[in-house]
């Protein structure tokens, strides 16, 4: 068995996005392989320098063969990467708008133990006999309000866990549950919920813009991220490169400081995390070469 493997899949939209990822872990994920699962229009000399990724660990550029980007790129890379994640004690499945920002090891180490790790979701849904029937799943109850829920990614896993992966493949549909949802009701279906750890969603992802609202912004100190609760910061994620998200990301949060009544040191708050954690991605865009 090889040691552990960060996975990823992109389409050409992601370039950036994937370039940031992989010298974040280079920084952050020594010696650990990567597999990348990319459609035809990314090309890999203009993603990566080959002979720095490949110092002290493995990289696996597999090229997709489907025709429909969002559908390779969402549901197939769970086929592709439970085959390959037999060959590893712990894997790691990321998506290609995130970059890492501390060492991630230990949650390595955590599944390779057996548990799963994940981010949470940051909100509660009742997996209800609705869910139920259009994921065509039983749950034995007409209603579980799931307190676990999670994201897609990231998510630990070992091999033991990888027929959870298999899973959301074969049960995925056009017409059913997106991705995420079926993942969630399929883990528990399977007990997966039973061993997972589910990581707070400002260290982990910032969806729902938790590493921005001011409560829980990101800030640094002593040259580490931390969450407004002074809780770490492992990873990020987001479309830092591209300006029109950029640009709905802040009048989504001007709606949310008027919904909340949130005055200017809420904003500054706000402004400050955006601006960090634009800067962070510009720095692994660039290589990790620049001053930070």
């Amino acid at each position: 068995m090889k040691k552990y493997a960060f996975m990823v899949s992109a389409s050409g939209y992601y370039v950036p996005g994937l370039k940031a990822l992989l010298h974040s872990i280079n920084e952050f994920g020594k010696g650990i392989d990567i597999v990348a699962f990319v459609s035809p229009d990314v090309d890999d000399s203009k993603v990566i320098d080959w002979n720095e990724y490949h110092s002290g660990r493995e990289l696996t550029w597999i090229i997709s063969e489907g025709t429909n980007d969002k559908v390779e790129m969402v549901v197939d890379r769970f086929k592709k990467f439970a085959e390959i994640g037999k060959e590893y004690d712990a894997i790691c499945i990321l998506d290609a708008d995130m970059y890492l920002t501390a060492d991630v090891r230990l949650f390595f180490d955590i599944a390779a133990a057996g548990f799963i790790v994940s981010g949470s979701n940051g909100m509660l849904i009742d997996f209800n006999s609705e869910y139920q029937r259009i994921a065509g799943v039983e749950l034995g109850r007409s209603t579980w309000p799931y307190p676990q829920v999670h994201t897609t990614v990231p998510l630990f896993l070992s091999p033991k866990d990888l027929d959870w992966l298999k899973s959301v493949y074969d049960a995925w549909t056009p017409d059913g549950l997106d991705d995420f949802l079926l993942l969630n009701i399929l883990g528990m279906r399977m007990n997966k919920h039973e061993r997972m750890l589910v990581m707070p969603p400002y260290a982990f992802t910032g969806i729902h813009h938790w590493q921005m609202k001011p409560e829980t912004a990101v800030f640094e100190k002593a040259n580490l991220l931390l969450s407004g609760t002074e809780e770490q910061v492992y990873m990020v994620h987001g479309k830092w490169w591209d300006q029109k998200w950029l640009d709905g990301l802040w009048e989504t949060m001007e709606r949310y400081f008027q919904d909340e009544g949130m005055g200017a040191r809420s904003k500054r708050k706000t402004q400050d995390a955006i601006y960090l954690l634009k800067s962070k991605f510009e720095y692994y865009l660039n290589g990790g070469k620049n001053d930070r």
